[in-house]
């Protein structure tokens, strides 16, 4: 009998799980890839045209294949060789998605007969779980039967900064989600603007505005006020932290990282190649940390990790530095308390974290540049509110996602572990917590189509290593 798989979502994480059941499938196979996007592989990760965003990690780093190290990159030097394009350099962002779609075509070609990839351009908003198969509700009103389904639902937009007076989210100088408009309502090109946010969001948006050659002042306010930093070429760092010894509270752990960072620093290595030696590791630290050192991280410890972990390209920080100098670009670390807008403009009152001191801004518009949602249960999304209201997913104990067994299933809020809904990405986070970017996504795609495609044999194995909040 021919297998019958849905996957929601058709950004990378979807086409990868894709692209694996079609090269990995020997039974015959429908595959339904659902996308409301015209164009598979882009998500919001990969869908900007613009030319100024580049990807924040080089070429040779970003196959969708962990052993072929140099797909990306061979794939680029045949689609662009005017570009003299290597391992070290940092590529537009638009060339992944087009990247994505050549190999799933690739893949689409070379299945095995019986094996079917199906585009559906629509919306999943309900499934209804029957006892040995799933019933997808679409937005065109349009139902799909199939046997099992993967929520490849990828981040969400991020909720407004909490404040007494929350009225001014409804004002037309409020942008509530940086990637929610493809072309931002400027009243000038000089007026200024304040980015809520200083992570990568808010270097995008500062590289766009660089490159339309906008002239005002661009304040940007977060809690603390960090700037992700550039990508350097860094000699490997050999692994220090053996998991089963590891500290098992987060002040310990951090002690023994700026530590180790200081005796490699003397030995002429550089720290990020001590951050990305724990990478091996993270999620086996991870789960060995208890839920109240978890949040003690979550509170104290991740600003600071993601400016070191989740880098920019070179080009890019020197871009911010230059903008920085010229004092166009300017940061504050702090919270926003209120915002008072008339016909011209809006003032938004800040707390400075260090001075305590109240600081008013005058500024032309505010956008959101702030971490997604992980808080599935704030989102209105018709998807997960249906999955929600039945029963079939619950909130990971952290609330950064929702709660997955360690082959990739979703469990329930009864507490069982489902045999007919998976993911992958993003919404492991809470039970990962190291699961956003390509290398780990695509190695979990790859367990996830295996583990999909042993259930029609009957056999099913706990290839993810994604564990459950519940264990």
């Amino acid at each position: 009998m021919t297998q019958t798989i849905a996957i929601v979502g058709g950004g990378f994480s979807g086409v990868m799980v894709a692209i694996h059941l079609l090269q990995k499938a020997t039974h015959p196979v429908q595959i339904y890839l659902i996308e409301c996007r015209s164009q598979l592989g882009e998500g919001i990760a990969y869908s900007t045209p613009s030319d100024q965003h580049l990807l924040n990690v080089p070429a040779g780093k970003m196959s969708a294949f962990a052993d072929q190290a140099d797909n990306f990159l061979q794939w680029l030097n045949i689609r662009y060789p005017e570009q003299l394009i290597t391992a070290e350099t940092f590529v537009l962002r638009k060339f992944y998605s087009e990247y994505l779609r050549s190999i799933l075509q690739k893949a689409e070609q070379k299945s095995a007969i019986g094996v079917c990839l199906y585009r559906v351009e629509d919306e999943a908003i309900a499934i209804l779980q029957k006892p040995d198969h799933l019933i997808i509700t679409l937005k065109t009103g349009k139902q799909l039967s199939v046997d099992q389904s993967v929520l490849a639902i990828g981040n969400f937009p991020p909720e407004n900064p909490a404040i007494v007076n929350p009225s001014f989210y409804q004002s037309s100088r409020y942008l509530s989600w940086a990637w929610s408009e493809p072309k931002l309502p400027w009243r000038s090109l000089t007026e200024p603007i304040l980015l809520i946010g200083s992570g990568l969001t808010a270097i995008d948006m500062i590289a766009s505005l660089k490159a339309q050659d906008y002239q005002g002042k661009i304040y940007v306010v977060s809690r603390r006020g960090l700037l992700p930093q550039p990508h350097e070429k860094a000699e490997p760092f050999p692994p220090f932290l053996i998991p089963e010894s590891a500290p098992k509270t987060i002040r310990k752990l951090l002690h023994l990282v700026r530590e180790e960072i200081d005796n490699a620093t003397k030995k002429g290595y550089n720290w990020r190649a001590v951050i990305d030696s724990l990478r091996v590791e993270t999620q086996s630290i991870w789960n060995r940390l208890s839920p109240q050192e978890q949040s003690r991280f979550l509170r104290h410890v991740q600003p600071y990790w993601e400016v070191g972990r989740h880098r920019v390209a070179p080009i890019i920080y020197q871009q911010i530095q230059e903008l920085l100098e010229n004092q166009q670009v300017i940061f504050y670390a702090g919270r926003i308390l209120e915002y008072s807008e008339n016909s011209d403009s809006v003032e938004v009152i800040l707390r400075q974290r260090h001075t305590q001191k109240l600081l008013s801004l005058r500024v032309s518009l505010v956008i959101n540049c702030t971490s997604f949602v992980g808080d599935y249960q704030k989102l209105q999304h018709p998807l997960l509110l249906n999955l929600f209201k039945t029963g079939l997913i619950r909130s990971d104990s952290l609330n950064l996602g929702l709660d997955v067994a360690k082959n990739g299933a979703l469990i329930d809020q009864q507490g069982e572990i489902s045999q007919q809904l998976y993911t992958l990405g993003s919404p492991c986070k809470g039970c990962r917590w190291e699961t956003t970017a390509v290398r780990e996504i695509r190695e979990q795609a790859e367990d996830l189509a295996t583990e999909l495609l042993n259930l029609h044999q009957g056999v099913s194995f706990p290839f993810l290593t994604i564990a459950s909040s519940t264990d």
